[in-house]
């Protein structure tokens, strides 16, 4: 009987450590699924396929994709900061150029981007949110507090999932200028 005891605790302890085996395993499968769909797919420059476009660990746009470069708020000047037009309000601003890629108008989208992330051509830019396929977006928040203002904004991107842009903006002088904008898949 202490025999049978002895087999019954070993067979238990056996199927529980292949019970934990397989949670491991799946939770690695999801974790690298989950990492293979991190980044919305993007037409490749000077190519007919489409590409995957690379991201951080943070959602930011890798150097790779130079149609939509990452923005920091790291060396904010506004001496070269994308100034925004006096009769806008930080949120209409950043809704205009959402409304400008829907409108197909990259080379005023291009523009109206954060300085640091205006690096490429606007052919890139156009090829970038092409690839995107942005159908709608709503301002899902808009912040003023003091001298820093703060636009969310969330994208359908429909294939390519719902992703969030965080704005940044600053006032100096009495003008406002885009600080950053952060990306990030919802």
């Amino acid at each position: 009987m202490a025999q049978n005891q002895q087999d019954t605790q070993r067979t238990v302890m056996i199927l529980l450590g292949v019970v934990v085996v397989l949670l491991v395993a799946i939770v690695g499968i999801v974790i690298y699924t989950g990492q293979q769909k991190s980044a919305p797919v993007a037409a490749g420059t000077g190519t007919t396929g489409v590409a995957s476009s690379p991201t951080t660990s943070t959602g930011q746009p890798t150097q790779a994709n130079p149609g939509m470069a990452p923005s920091t708020a790291a060396s904010f000047d506004a001496k070269t900061a994308t100034k925004v037009p006096a009769a806008m309000t930080p949120d209409k601003y950043v809704a205009s150029y959402y409304q400008s890629i829907l409108d197909k108008k990259f080379d005023v989208a291009f523009r109206m981007q954060p300085a640091t992330s205006q690096q490429g051509t606007v052919a890139d830019f156009q090829a970038t949110q092409q690839g995107y396929g942005m159908k709608s977006f709503k301002v899902v928040s808009s912040n003023i507090a003091a001298d820093t203002a703060t636009v969310d904004i969330e994208q359908d991107l429909g294939t390519n999932g719902t992703w969030g842009a965080l704005w940044t903006l600053k006032k100096v002088g009495g003008d406002w200028f885009v600080e950053s904008r952060k990306i990030s898949m919802k």
